[in-house]
Order: C-alpha cells, then sequence, then structure tokens
C-alpha cells in the first residue's frame, strides 16, 4: 500500500473530485489499483 492511499482515500470520501484523485495517480503517490478501489469508494454526502 502506498504511503499517501489512506489520505487520498479520505480526502476522496471527504468530496475531493476525481481530477484530485487522478493526479495523485499520475504523480505516482499511488498505484492504478489503488486509484480504482479509491474511485469505488462512496463519498461522504
Amino acid at each position: 500500500m502506498s504511503r499517501l492511499y489512506n489520505f487520498i482515500l479520505n480526502q476522496w470520501i471527504m468530496g475531493k473530485d476525481e481530477t484530485y484523485v487522478q493526479n495523485a495517480l499520475a504523480k505516482g503517490y499511488i498505484t492504478q489499483e489503488e486509484a480504482v478501489t479509491i474511485l469505488a469508494t462512496p463519498q461522504a454526502v
């Protein structure tokens, strides 16, 4: 698991958009598999 996975996951849950996750992937902060998992996680309403 990438060092920033939990942080990026929590940011996603709290309302960051898909671009945020894709940028983290592009910068190498998370792997493709982690990005898919994060994007499949429901966001807080």
